[in-house]
């Protein structure tokens, strides 16, 4: 599942109605759980009380520095903060060992991604990152994430996804190719 943004009183009540149908069931956490630090970590510390296994990647929301979190962290060092608290509760993160999904279907390596998105997806008529944000600023449809979210230390959003794609690909290399994976990001 994805997208909770338990900010949303509604959505709030949907997630903590969410029960495993048995003692062995997994929830993988895509991604945008919430904006603050508090309620990402609320909200998988409930989930991992009634799952087995919870693997969690992080969405762009999770790493918004909003003013009005207390915890204010930006870029890696809010990612990483949120590894940390996430390995507290026994949430399995994109910097943690890949699991294998022994149940139904497996086995199978389950492979938690954090790669960011670096603008390599555009309108035809945009060919650079630079023509994208002009159209999307003429548009009035600028990604909220060009405000909020922070590449530090890294001196743009792109270099830190190309950092993450980087680690991903190696560590990638390294699994038992005779084993299925299941790639999962936001």
């Amino acid at each position: 599942m994805s997208d909770l943004q338990v900010s949303h009183p509604a959505n709030r009540e949907v997630v903590e109605a969410i029960r495993p149908t048995s003692e062995d069931d997994w929830l993988i956490v895509a991604g945008d759980v919430a904006e603050t630090v508090a309620d990402v970590l609320e909200t998988l510390a409930m989930l991992r009380r009634r799952f087995a296994t919870v693997v969690w990647v992080p969405g762009n929301h999770e790493l918004w520095a909003h003013g009005s979190d207390p915890v204010q962290l930006r870029g890696e060092h809010r990612y990483r903060y949120l590894v940390d608290a996430c390995r507290d509760l026994g949430v399995l993160t994109p910097e943690d060992e890949y699991p294998v999904w022994d149940g139904p279907g497996g086995p199978a390596v389950v492979v938690p991604l954090f790669v960011l998105y670096d603008y390599s997806f555009r309108t035809p008529t945009a060919h650079t990152l630079e023509e994208s944000l002009a159209q999307a600023y003429r548009a009035g449809v600028v990604c909220t994430d060009e405000h909020m979210l922070h590449p530090d230390p890294y001196p743009s959003r792109q270099a830190w996804c190309e950092a993450r794609v980087a680690e991903s690909e190696r560590r990638l290399a390294t699994l038992d190719p005779a084993l299925p994976t299941v790639l999962v990001n936001h």
